[in-house]
């Protein structure tokens, strides 16, 4: 990960996000052996990715017994949108100990919680197809900046970074994935409008990959 860190650590001076961008490039293909095999490093992640649409959909539109009972059984105790927030991820990503499953809720939880800062009238358990590609997209940006700084390093918390550009550039990297993983997922939807599961899995998993690639 050596040429990765490199450019990472120019990307934290400059805020270039071509150089950003360049050193994603050198962690996939140096690091990783290519964007496949990054992507399947992240086969949780994007699991985890797609049964979280798959159930807020069926949520939403009662398609699963199951599901529905949770969800009647939510609404009963009047929840805020925190509440709701909470919720989704204890049932989709419940406590574990290792570092997988922690990057996992953390992910989901950070997501809901811009969803929700972007739209704050949004109903979690009744979104519209877009925003639920929309937390999709916010989950998966989150997932894959986790994995960087898990492979190659906490580089934003070093003690000759001012913390005050850490946080600004970590953002700026989370801005930046987000963004790229929105572009791939809004291109395979273009082929694929209503997939399957089946199909969502391998979906969800060609999008990391492309974002990589």
């Amino acid at each position: 990960f050596a040429a990765a860190r490199r450019d990472l650590g120019s990307f934290i001076r400059s805020g270039n996000t071509a150089v950003l961008a360049r050193g994603i490039g050198h962690y996939s293909r140096t690091g990783m052996g290519g964007a496949a095999s990054a992507a399947t490093r992240m086969r949780a992640s994007t699991s985890a990715g797609a049964g979280l649409l798959s159930f807020l959909q069926a949520a939403r539109d009662g398609t699963d017994a199951r599901i529905a009972n949770w969800v009647q059984d939510l609404v009963a105790t009047n929840p805020t949108s925190e509440d709701v927030a909470d919720a989704i991820v204890r049932e989709l990503a419940p406590p574990g100990g290792s570092a997988d499953e922690e990057s996992l809720r953390d992910s989901m939880a950070l997501a809901i919680n811009e969803l929700i800062m972007l739209q704050p009238d949004i109903e979690l358990l009744r979104m519209s197809d877009t925003d639920t590609w929309t937390l999709l997209q916010l989950f998966l940006g989150h997932e894959v900046c986790n994995r960087l700084e898990f492979d190659i390093g906490q580089f934003f918390e070093s003690s000759r970074l001012d913390p005050e550009l850490g946080v600004k550039r970590e953002l700026e990297m989370r801005d930046f994935v987000k963004n790229e993983v929105g572009v791939q997922l809004t291109a395979l939807r273009e082929k694929t409008p209503n997939p399957s599961k089946q199909q969502l899995d391998a979906l969800v998993q060609e999008a990391v990959r492309m974002t990589f690639e």
